[in-house]
């Protein structure tokens, strides 16, 4: 029975996370994939996995007679619920009445994305408390806790590996569930071997599942899944590589491409290849080698070899996007022509840095800073990076969309911000005005120009056919009148003076999030309108008195002895989740999107939390200062917050290959495994301190202390991601957690307690 226990208790947090990275690529295609999204459904999974252990806390003691039993019925019911949730989460657009690749309200994909998570987290909290209950190799108390949070962290690390590096590459996200499904009725049949008149049904159950699988039933109901998700399109394909989903349509006779849901390209429409190509190649009086960063698949490349270039470089992250274009789009000969040089498999901020070669023109055609990953090719950083690799007479461009009638305030604010970062680095910065606005950057002052007489010339003289930019076209979108009423539009917000945008500071993806929740009905346009620096420092400083002061109230530690520890494990559950992310986002920032990087970043916190839980689990019952201990856990914690930014700031100056070859490679990947190993070696020694305060059972003590932890990473997730970060900028972020993590200490301090 030990072994089988073992094999559940392991297999559950196995599950947690393989199923937890194949329901949130799945969510994040579906919710368009910025930093809200992802805040929102990580959130959404933390809160029920908290409710599920809290829920167990209250409920298990005496309650549940047959514990095997039990178990063994939540695993079967995660094996029929991880497929319905897959199938569920593709039809979500179809019941709010949503079309592919449109975007989904904050309120909408918040209550879906939190119905559709509930069954799956809440048992996952449950089994937990329930494992802790069970686990019968070592006696009563917090060393029993401690063994099972290592086996359930055992089992997510190597769930989270094998689904990002190995799953995901060769099987479909419902094969990769089925998987997940078949695994839990093996276990739940292992636990029920000599109950057999459960094992029956479980094990029918089990016959049915591989049945599915091999009688192609599973391809069935993919197929019939997405094109339920694709409803309205002709769906061609949707593959996964390891950076993501593509998927293509065709609606009569346009084809489009959508990555992880959001919109890329078109074809043909050559009024936007043509504008995104010419406008700044036209700028510039021979551009001869020109980088072309996303986009090439989409005709814009056909586009610029229309010029006298003798090289384009074009990066692709993801070769899949190239691999589906020759596969179902018709093709127009460009990827072929001798002149490109195709770059995929590499970010192009980090194609950047490594080139070493220098163009006369930059394209840079990806989506506007909707996340915080995208945000890195609109930072101060970036455009200073961009001019290194410009000729003296070099030119940049990217582009973003707008209303050509009117521009909110919103959409103005994130203008002037871009705006206002450009010319902290270039000389010369223009806007063309119009439903697509090309914002082109030179680092010779006077090479820019939006006069259409002066461009329709240019593109005559080079002999430059052309359907859309001629002479009407661009008399109609550059006339003096549009021009002028552009710029005061504007020049009228500029007394906002928003901040620049910067790698560890990214304003503009906020302002960006800001406009985005404006397109609905029920949005938190206000709420982010209110919400700036100086409010988040106050909110700060009066929620650190909101913990110490009832702390240091004798009724209070009394009726809750264990206060302090149970505020820290809070505490600590929020700055574990807000790590995670500010050391992903600055690998972002300084090595570019390195996809298997991120998978060992992710691993390296489970690794540490292992580590950490098993050297105190094994001494536990002999540890005699466990409230000491605990305390200095807790000065790590706060400590720890301190040092990233010095970490950040040498290294993003750094600009040798060893040093690069360290930082992406040695240090940053496994920077997670500090706060884990801290975190681990914590949690045992809170059930530890909690039981002796208020004398629990097992089981209700592990619900309590996991759900408070999971609640507090929750927390962690969603302010973080959506507010702090992007607001006040990663050093302050940490500096606030610091903040928080010291007056966990306080409130330890000043509760006393137990040793």
């Amino acid at each position: 029975m030990k072994k089988r226990l073992i094999f559940a208790i392991t297999l559950a947090g196995f599950t947690s996370m393989a199923g937890q990275i194949v329901l949130l690529r799945e969510l994040l295609i579906i919710f368009y994939g910025n930093e809200l999204s992802f805040g929102v459904t990580l959130a959404g999974w933390l809160f029920w996995v908290s409710v599920g252990s809290l829920g167990a806390a209250r409920w298990i003691a005496g309650r549940v007679k047959n514990k095997t039993a039990a178990f063994a019925v939540c695993e079967v019911a995660l094996a029929f619920i991880l497929p319905l949730s897959i199938l569920c989460a593709r039809s979500i657009p179809a019941v709010l009445g949503f079309h592919p690749g449109e975007i989904i309200g904050i309120l909408p994909m918040s209550l879906s994305a939190f119905t559709l998570l509930g069954p799956i987290c809440i048992l996952g909290g449950f089994l937990f408390a329930l494992g802790c209950e069970m686990y019968k190799p070592v006696r009563e108390g917090a060393a029993r806790i401690g063994y099972v949070y290592i086996l359930e962290a055992a089992g997510a690390a190597t769930g989270g590996l094998l689904t990002s590096l190995v799953l995901i590459k060769f099987l479909t996200p419902i094969q990769i569930i089925f998987f997940i499904s078949l695994l839990n009725l093996t276990a739940a049949l292992f636990l029920l071997r000599e109950k057999k008149i459960f094992a029956l049904p479980v094990s029918i159950i089990l016959a049915g599942f591989i049945l599915l699988l091999t009688t192609g039933q599973a391809r069935y109901l993919r197929n019939a899944s997405l094109s339920r998700q694709w409803k309205g399109y002709d769906l061609l394909a949707s593959e996964n590589s390891v950076y993501g989903n593509v998927a293509v349509t065709k609606r009569e006779d346009q084809y489009s491409v959508f990555t992880n849901g959001l919109y890329a390209f078109s074809v043909p429409d050559r009024s936007t290849s043509e504008m995104a190509a010419h406008f700044p190649l036209i700028e510039h009086p021979g551009p001869e080698h020109v980088l072309l960063i996303g986009g090439g698949s989409s005709g814009q490349l056909r586009e610029v070899l229309k010029h006298p270039v003798k090289s384009v470089d074009y990066v692709e992250l993801d070769p899949l996007v190239i691999g589906l274009a020759r596969r179902h789009i018709p093709p127009d000969g460009a990827l072929e022509d001798p002149r490109v040089n195709i770059i995929t498999e590499i970010d192009g901020r980090l194609f950047i840095k490594r080139a070493g070669r220098r163009y006369d023109v930059i394209i840079v055609n990806l989506p506007e800073p909707h996340t915080a990953q995208l945000n890195r090719f609109y930072t101060r950083e970036f455009y200073s990076e961009a001019s290194e690799s410009l000729t003296d007479n070099g030119i940049i461009s990217f582009s973003s969309y707008s209303n050509p009638n009117y521009m909110s305030p919103e959409q103005v604010r994130l203008y002037v911000t871009l705006k206002n970062t450009l010319e902290e680095v270039f000389p010369d910065v223009k806007i063309t005005p119009g439903a697509t606005n090309y914002f082109l950057a030179s680092k010779k002052k006077g090479m820019l120009t939006l006069d259409w007489r002066v461009l329709t010339e240019r593109m005559e003289t080079r002999g430059i056919e052309a359907q859309y930019m001629r002479g009407y076209y661009l008399f109609s979108e550059l006339s003096d009148e549009r021009i002028d009423a552009f710029q005061k539009r504007l020049a009228e917000q500029e007394s906002w003076q928003p901040e620049l945008n910067a790698d560890f500071r990214p304003v503009a993806y906020y302002y960006n999030m800001t406009l985005w929740s404006t397109y609905f009905k029920y949005n938190l346009k206000k709420m982010f309108k209110a919400i700036n620096a100086k409010v988040i420092y106050t909110g700060a400083i009066a929620l650190y008195l909101i913990l110490i002061i009832p702390a240091l109230l004798k009724g209070v530690t009394r009726k809750i002895p264990s206060w302090g520890v149970l505020i820290c494990v809070g505490t600590t559950g929020f700055a574990e989740m807000a790590f995670q992310v500010i050391i992903l986002l600055s690998f972002q920032v300084m090595y570019g999107y390195v996809y298997y990087k991120l998978g060992i970043i992710l691993s390296s916190y489970m690794l540490g939390l292992i580590i950490g839980a098993w050297l105190v689990t094994r001494s536990l019952d002999n540890i005699k200062e466990g409230r000491a201990l605990f305390i200095k856990t807790q000065v790590m914690i706060f400590i720890y917050p301190l040092i990233l930014p010095i970490l950040f700031r040498v290294f993003s100056a750094l600009k040798g290959g060893a040093s690069f070859w360290w930082g992406s490679n040695v240090i940053f990947p496994y920077l997670p495994v500090i706060p884990g190993l801290i975190g681990g070696y914590q949690f045992p020694l809170a059930n530890r301190l909690h039981l002796d305060a208020v004398k629990t059972g097992t089981g209700q003590s592990a619900g309590l202390t996991y759900g408070i932890d999971i609640l507090g990473a929750c927390l962690g997730a969603i302010v973080v991601t959506m507010f702090l970060v992007p607001i006040v900028g990663i050093y302050m972020s940490c500096l606030l957690v610091a903040g928080l993590n010291l007056a966990g200490l306080i409130v330890l301090v000043a509760a006393g307690g137990k040793k």
